[in-house]
């Protein structure tokens, strides 16, 4: 899949701000490649979070540095995958 604007990522957050939850929705932006883009988060808590220049994983688990996890992004599992 390529990436396009709309479309929706999951990004690794901080549990303690995003009502427990390790994992958010976020919407497409900006595309600078088919590996890099721009969201905006869809966080599960008040507020308006944007992060830049994330670069595509295949998967968000282990991913350990705090700082690496706050550039990456994934697509979500295929539904009855």
């Amino acid at each position: 899949m390529q990436p396009s604007i709309g479309r929706v990522v999951l990004v690794p957050m901080d549990p303690a701000t995003n009502n427990g939850a390790s994992v958010a929705p976020a919407i497409i932006t900006r595309v600078w490649t088919g590996t890099s883009i721009n969201v905006q988060i869809l966080a599960d808590a008040p507020g308006c979070a944007w992060r830049t220049s994330l670069t595509h994983v295949e998967s968000l688990d282990g991913l350990d540095d705090a700082h690496d996890r706050l550039y990456r992004w994934t697509w979500p599992p295929k539904v009855g995958a």
